[in-house]
């Protein structure tokens, strides 16, 4: 069975969906396909959040939708200063190219790790290149296919052409033919035990 990821690094539920997908392959033995998809393509104008209003002082913490998505997985949200409002073109064309190579996996994991627990600008061509040594065998000519977007055209960006392809939040895993998104693990295990008849 092969279960469709759409992602995108700089995505919180995507690191998490990092991990929830590697389950899925230690649990059920299935193969990921990472499909990118990309938050902020250079079309789409970077919005600016106005600052969260303070909260009464008075009133006990909640925790958020964010905060339950890390408790259901038994997680630590990372804690290492990460770029801000980073793109992620290159990152995504970096990964078709290790899909020619069959080492996708290996290097969707080392770009998420790099980006939430070291902080790295995973869409600088010359970061990607350097954490892909030993993963990526032709390192000149994955630089020469992010220097021409040589797989541009399969990177799919939000808003309008995501939600075309019926994707609205990452990561959207598509198992059996139907979509979940931003699940916690135990829908997902479920997913693929219903898939799987």
């Amino acid at each position: 069975m092969t279960i469709l990821v759409a992602h995108d690094f700089i995505c919180p539920w995507c690191w998490i969906g990092l991990f929830q997908a590697e389950r899925l392959k230690k649990d059920f033995g299935v193969n990921i396909d990472w499909v990118a998809y990309e938050l902020f393509p250079d079309e789409l104008e970077w919005p600016d959040y106005p600052p969260a209003p303070a909260a009464d002082p008075r009133r006990p913490k909640t925790p958020s939708r964010m905060d339950l998505a890390y408790a259901a997985e038994q997680m630590e949200a990372p804690t290492a200063e990460r770029p801000k409002k980073m793109r992620t073109h290159f990152a995504h064309e970096a990964v078709e190219y290790a899909k020619s190579e069959g080492v996708a996996d290996q290097l969707v994991k080392k770009l998420y790790v790099a980006f939430w627990e070291e902080g790295k600008n995973i869409n600088d061509p010359a970061v990607i290149a350097e954490l892909a040594k030993g993963i990526v065998k032709d390192i000149p000519d994955l630089i020469k296919a992010m220097e021409e977007r040589r797989f541009a055209s399969a990177i799919i960006g939000f808003d309008e052409p995501a939600y075309e392809s019926g994707v609205f939040n990452v990561p959207t895993f598509t198992i059996g033919g139907v979509k979940y998104a931003e699940e916690p693990y135990a829908a997902l295990k479920k997913a693929v035990n219903a898939a799987k008849g």
